[in-house]
C-alpha cells in the first residue's frame, strides 16, 4: 500500500504513461507496448484511484468511461461559428471557384495574388465535432447542429481515444481558450461486426459508416460508445495565436496531441488539385473511412480573411465533391406529395438500389414538366442517381429495356389529399441559373419567369398543406419546439387542437393530459418547450412564416437593411 503522497507521484506517472501510449497506439498509428501491458497499467492506475479517491481527476484515463448514462443531451451554443462548405462536382466548377475568389482579392488589393495556393484535404464522411479546451483541458464537445447551436455529446466524446482531454504544451504557452473541429468515424470492419449484431438482434442496421458514427455518438450510455472504437480526425483549429497558413494549422493540431489525417497536400494550381482529387476519387475505398470527395482550402491566411464569408459558407474553401453514384432499378408506382405550399410533387416508388451506402427506393421527379422530359412510365427501368445527402433522382430511361407493358402516368386534375381541383400557376422557374454577386460568390438566380411546371393544390385549407406549414413552424429552421415532431402535430391536428401555427401557443396542459400519447410528464415538457420557444430570433421568426423564397438567410440580410 503506498503512501499518500506516494501515491500521488505514481498515479501522474502512470497517467503521463497510459496517455502517451494511448498517443502513439491511436493518433500516430505507432503501438509501443501489447495491448496486455497497456491493460496491466490502467488497471494499476484504477486500484489506486480507488484507494484514493481524492486523486481522480476529470481528465485522467480512467474517466474516459464513466458515470450513468445521460437521460438527454443538453443544446450548447457555439463560440465560433460552425460553416459548411459550398460544392464543386467538375472540373469547370473548381475554375470558377477560382476565378471567384481571384476577383475578389483583386478588388481589396487591385491585383491578383501570385503566391496564392491551396491545401487538398480528404473529405471524410463522418460526423463533425467541435471541441472547446479551456487552460487546455477538454471542456465540451458539441455536434455542429445548425451552426449556431449543437448538443453537448463531451461524456461520449471522452470515450474516442483519438481525442486528448489535455493538450499537449508547446514552446509558446498553450493559448486559454481552444475551439478545434473534426470528423468523427467508424472504421469499415467495425461497422460489419455491429451490423452483424444488429442482425441477430433483429435491429435495423446501419447503412454507412457515417450513419454508424452518428447514431453511435447518440447513444445515451458512453459505455456502448467506447465499445464501438470511434475515432475522431481533427483538421481546424480556432485560437488567439492563429498560424499563418492552412498546412501550420494541421502541423499545429498535430503538436498539440490530435489525430490528423496525413494525405493532404499543398497544390500550386488548378491542376495540380486536378491530379490529387483523380488519384482519391480512384483510390477512395483504401483508407479505414469514406472519403466523399476531398476539401480545397486557400493556404495563406490572410487571403482566407479577405475572401470571408458567404452567409453559410467560407468563400475560401470548397468541397470538391466526387461523381455521384448511380444504379438502375424499375420503377413500380408514383406518388404525389402535397407540400406546405400547395405544390404537388411526383416521387417515384422503386426497387430497393444501393447507392453512396445507403438503400434507395423513392427519388424525385420534381414535377410534371420532369415526367414528360424523362418520358419515364411506371414501370421503366430507370438511372439513378445519388450523392452524399442529396435526394435521389432518375437521370434517365432505359428505353431497351422496356416490354410493353409499362404504364403511363396521368396528370392528376384533383388534390391527391383533399381532392380539390389542381392548376398550374404562373411564377418563376425552379430551376437557377449561377451568376456571381458584387464580391464574386457563387449565387443563384432564376433564369426567367415562365409558366410553372409544378401543380398545385387550389385549397388553402387542405389538411396536408396545414400539416406541413405547422410542422416547418414548429422545426429546427423555424421555432424549434422540442417535442413538437411530424407525428404529434398530425395526432393534435386530427383531434382539433391545432389547425394553424397560431393554435400552437394556445395549447394547455389540460389539453393534452386526456390524449392517448401523453402522459402528465409528456403533457408538461411540451408546453414547457413551448413556451421556450417564444423567444426566437427575427431571421427565425420570418423563416417560420413559410413566405415563399424568403429563408432564414434572407431574413438577416432584411433585418440588417
Amino acid at each position: 500500500m503506498f503512501t499518500s503522497k506516494e501515491s500521488q507521484f505514481r498515479v501522474e506517472k502512470l497517467r503521463a504513461q497510459v496517455d502517451d501510449l494511448r498517443y502513439r497506439y491511436h493518433v500516430l498509428n505507432d503501438p509501443q507496448v501489447t495491448d496486455a501491458m497497456y491493460d496491466g497499467l490502467m488497471d494499476e492506475l484504477r486500484k489506486i484511484e480507488k484507494e484514493h479517491p481524492e486523486l481522480v481527476t476529470p481528465n485522467s484515463p480512467t474517466q474516459r468511461v464513466a458515470g450513468k448514462p445521460s437521460e438527454k443531451f443538453e443544446k450548447v451554443t457555439h463560440t465560433v461559428p460552425q460553416w459548411s462548405f459550398n460544392d464543386a462536382f467538375n472540373e469547370e466548377d473548381m475554375v470558377d471557384w477560382e476565378e471567384r475568389i481571384m476577383k475578389v482579392l483583386e478588388k481589396e488589393s487591385g491585383s491578383r495574388p501570385k503566391d496564392l495556393d491551396y491545401v487538398c484535404e480528404l473529405k471524410i464522411d463522418g460526423l463533425h465535432m467541435v471541441l472547446t479546451y479551456e487552460n487546455g483541458n477538454l471542456k465540451i464537445a458539441a455536434t455542429r447542429g445548425d451552426g449556431k447551436v449543437g448538443e453537448n455529446v463531451t461524456t461520449n466524446i471522452k470515450t474516442i481515444l483519438s481525442v486528448p482531454l489535455q493538450v499537449k504544451s508547446l514552446k509558446s504557452k498553450v493559448q486559454s481558450h481552444l475551439v478545434v473541429e473534426g470528423e468523427v468515424w467508424m472504421d469499415k470492419e467495425m461497422l460489419k461486426k455491429i451490423n452483424v449484431i444488429r442482425a441477430k438482434q433483429g435491429e435495423d442496421l446501419f447503412a454507412n459508416p457515417r450513419n454508424a458514427a452518428a447514431g453511435t455518438i447518440r447513444q445515451l450510455d458512453p459505455a456502448i460508445v467506447a465499445e464501438r472504437k470511434l475515432v475522431l480526425t481533427s483538421y481546424d483549429i480556432s485560437s488567439d495565436n492563429a498560424p499563418e497558413t492552412q498546412e501550420q494549422e494541421l502541423q499545429m493540431l498535430k503538436d498539440l496531441g490530435f489525430k490528423t489525417d496525413t494525405h493532404w497536400k499543398v497544390c500550386k494550381n488548378l491542376k495540380e488539385i486536378f491530379e490529387f482529387h483523380k488519384h482519391w476519387q480512384k483510390n477512395k475505398t483504401s483508407q479505414d473511412f469514406w472519403i466523399d470527395g476531398v476539401v480545397i482550402k486557400v493556404n495563406q491566411k490572410k487571403y482566407q480573411n479577405a475572401l470571408g464569408f458567404t452567409g453559410k459558407a467560407p468563400r475560401w474553401a470548397i468541397a470538391y465533391k466526387f461523381p455521384a453514384e448511380q444504379g438502375a432499378t424499375k420503377v413500380k408506382e408514383v406518388i404525389w406529395g402535397v407540400g406546405r405550399t400547395g405544390a404537388i410533387t411526383p416521387v417515384a416508388v422503386m426497387d430497393p438500389v444501393k447507392l453512396a451506402g445507403t438503400t434507395v427506393t423513392h427519388a424525385t421527379l420534381h414535377n410534371w414538366d420532369e415526367i414528360e422530359r424523362l418520358g419515364v412510365k411506371v414501370g421503366d427501368t430507370v438511372v439513378v442517381e445519388k450523392a452524399g445527402d442529396i435526394i435521389p433522382k432518375i437521370i434517365r430511361v432505359l428505353d431497351k429495356m422496356r416490354t410493353g407493358e409499362e404504364k403511363t402516368i396521368r396528370e392528376p386534375k384533383n388534390c391527391p389529399i383533399c381532392k380539390s381541383p389542381v392548376e398550374r400557376k404562373q411564377t418563376l422557374d425552379s430551376r437557377l441559373q449561377t451568376i456571381d454577386d458584387e464580391r464574386g460568390s457563387k449565387v443563384q438566380s432564376p433564369k426567367s419567369k415562365v409558366q410553372t411546371v409544378a401543380l398545385f393544390c387550389t385549397n388553402k385549407n387542405c389538411y396536408a398543406q396545414q400539416l406541413r406549414r405547422i410542422i416547418h413552424f414548429a422545426g429546427k429552421s423555424a421555432f424549434d419546439i422540442k417535442g413538437l415532431g411530424k407525428k404529434i402535430v398530425e395526432h393534435l391536428v386530427k383531434e382539433g387542437l391545432i389547425e394553424n401555427a397560431a393554435d400552437i401557443f394556445r395549447l394547455t396542459k389540460g389539453d393534452l393530459d386526456p390524449l392517448e400519447r401523453f402522459a402528465e410528464k409528456s403533457a408538461t415538457n411540451l408546453v414547457d418547450a413551448i413556451s421556450a420557444a417564444k423567444k426566437v430570433t427575427f431571421a427565425r421568426f420570418i423563416n417560420a412564416l413559410g413566405i415563399p423564397r424568403v429563408g432564414e438567410e434572407t431574413a438577416i440580410k432584411l433585418f440588417n437593411l
